[in-house]
């Protein structure tokens, strides 16, 4: 028998670095599709409304299928060429162009890059417009991508005027980012945001691909980059941590004053907000330990298409590792969730997605269950037909003073309840780092500083905090949904961060988390 525990400490949460990873690619045999080599063309200059000129490199099929669909994928961590690359060979072997863009201000392109700035949401649409009139496009556009690629898929099937896309397939993307990533729970994300600012900036740094074929270009763009450093993610980064000290500068340094603060740059950049806008099918995956995990049933949710032309797929793995431990490419290695229902890979899924919406193959992928998500504690996929799971039903559990018997090691073991229990109250102290060693450590750094002790065991948070623990359960019992944690306080600090974590504790003592979020105090 099982039990759930929830586990408050109290300090400085850890958070860490990001990294985009590229959707991983191979052309096997095994596929429905015709598999066919391509044509690569690069450097492809494409002009903006306002003169600013972006790069692109194309895919085009060799079996003369073309004109045909198209699939463009914007990024900032250059077209080609890069280890976080976002080419995937899989589309152009499968009968569909591809193209690939350095957005506004990055790789090889000119401009100033703010992070999916209005400037760039401008362009996703002037992109739709331009690439639907290609001599090998039939003017159906899907967009796909991962994390960035996956963010800006939302923001310009937002804009008007593209009409022309049809269909999108974001991996892994953000819905909010002042509460998803920035300042989760109010904590300034000074570890994330500085070197996911570096990788940007790093990249920029490499010249332009076509640096000897257009001199002149290049150049305009290698010192824009580097104008942009000083521009937008030094001070990006300094007005957010200042927040309201910030006022305490000189006028002229005061280059985002409310960068701190959910004001207007955070609602314009956050797909969340006119999510209602998009009216293509849409195919979103996340991750259940992804730094976004909170935004991407919150996108699902709120996306005003038909339950038949929207689905979610969330699973078992971090931001840098999306996808992993599905079906192969070639069919090899099958994944089934409970009901039976093979779990094909992310390639072989946006395939189908794009085969039925851009080509109208019925191919069954409107079969796929619409929500499938996997059971952590139960180490299996469960599929449904909404989220949170049918037949969720809200319901409060109490904190007890009373004793548990969980032989939890923390400094204070209470009880979890549906009734109310014993009152009472506990002291915990301060600490300097929180979660050092926990599943959070390596949710917050993308997957990249992974403990796999620490992942699956709980036990040395625990040790200087509050731990509340159910009776055992005699039966099969579903958390699904968002959690709230009321919790009520008194500090000896100006302020503090808490820090609460659910875990499925099973008949040995070993526990899978759950879930777990913080919040700063103030």
């Amino acid at each position: 028998m099982r039990r759930i525990v929830l586990l408050v400490v109290c300090g400085l949460a850890v958070l860490g670095l990001f990294s985009a990873v590229a959707q991983a690619a191979t052309n096997p045999p095994g596929t429905t599709d015709p598999v066919t080599s391509f044509t690569k063309t690069a450097d492809i200059r494409v002009k903006m409304d306002d003169g600013t000129s972006l790069d692109t490199d194309q895919y085009v099929p060799d079996n003369k299928v073309c004109p045909c669909p198209l699939i463009l994928v914007q990024t900032p961590y250059r077209k080609s060429g890069s280890a976080v690359g976002e080419y995937n060979p899989y589309f152009p072997s499968h009968g569909y162009a591809e193209i690939v863009v350095d957005v506004r201000g990055t790789g090889s392109s000119e401009g100033y890059w703010d992070s999916f700035g209005q400037d760039e949401q401008h362009d996703g649409a002037t992109l739709v417009q331009w690439a639907a009139k290609q001599s090998f496009s039939n003017g159906k556009i899907g967009l796909a991508g991962v994390s960035y690629s996956a963010i800006n898929q939302f923001l310009t099937a937002e804009q008007p005027g593209t009409d022309a896309v049809k269909a999108i397939f974001p991996i892994v993307p953000m819905s909010d980012p002042y509460r998803d990533v920035v300042f989760s729970g109010g904590n300034t994300d000074t570890g994330f945001i500085p070197l996911w600012l570096g990788l940007v900036n790093g990249l920029n740094a490499i010249p332009a691909d076509d640096a000897q074929k257009n001199p002149s270009i290049a150049l305009n763009e290698q010192s824009q980059h580097l104008l942009d450093v000083a521009k937008f993610a030094v001070p990006a980064v300094g007005d957010s941590t200042l927040g309201s000290y910030e006022s305490l500068l000189p006028a002229p340094a005061q280059t985002f004053p409310d960068q701190a603060y959910d004001g207007p740059y955070y609602r314009n950049v956050a797909p969340l907000n006119h999510v209602d806008r998009v009216h293509v099918p849409t195919f979103i995956v996340g991750g259940e330990y992804d730094i976004f995990q909170r935004g991407e049933p919150l996108l699902y949710r709120g996306l005003n298409v038909p339950t038949s032309q929207k689905k979610l797929l969330y699973g078992p793995w971090y931001h840098g590792s999306p996808t992993a431990n599905l079906t192969a490419d070639d069919g090899s290695s099958p994944v089934r969730d409970q009901q039976g229902h093979l779990v094909p890979s992310t390639n072989n899924l946006s395939l189908a997605w794009f085969d039925h919406w851009l080509k109208g193959v019925n191919n069954g992928i409107d079969n796929f269950p619409t929500v499938e998500t996997y059971q952590i504690g139960r180490g299996a996929w469960a599929s449904d037909s909404s989220f949170p799971a049918t037949g969720t039903k809200v319901e409060p559990w109490f904190l007890s003073g009373t004793a548990s018997d969980s032989g939890a090691k923390a400094l204070f073991s209470g009880s979890l309840g549906t009734a109310p229990g014993a009152s009472g109250s506990t002291q915990i102290p301060w600490q300097s780092i929180t979660g050092a060693c926990s599943r959070s450590t390596t949710q917050w750094t993308a997957g990249i500083v992974a403990a796999s002790t620490c992942d699956n065991d709980n036990s040395t948070a625990e040790l200087a905090g509050a731990s509340f623990t159910s009776a055992p359960f005699t039966k099969d019992f579903t958390v699904s949904g968002p959690l709230m944690a009321d919790l009520w306080i008194s500090s000896t600090r100006s302020d503090t961060t808490l820090v609460a974590t659910v875990t499925d504790v099973h008949p040995d003592g070993s526990s899978d988390r759950v879930t777990a979020g913080s919040l700063v105090a103030s």
